[in-house]
């Protein structure tokens, strides 16, 4: 999994509203593939962009 075209697409979703939802990251990370490294490397990887995350 190419994990930053994950962050590319969060970054696009969260331009539109300052933010993205769990869902929508949900919807981006092919779950066959994403490992507990994977999603903390994803969220930091937000985090130093100065994305937040909010609940659904």
């Amino acid at each position: 999994m190419d994990w930053s075209e994950v962050v590319r697409k969060a970054v696009i979703l969260a331009e539109k509203t300052g933010y993205v939802t769990f869902d929508q990251l949900n919807e981006l990370m092919p779950s066959d593939e994403a490992e507990p490294e994977d999603i903390e490397a994803l969220l930091t990887a937000l985090s130093d962009r100065d994305i937040r995350i909010e609940e659904d």
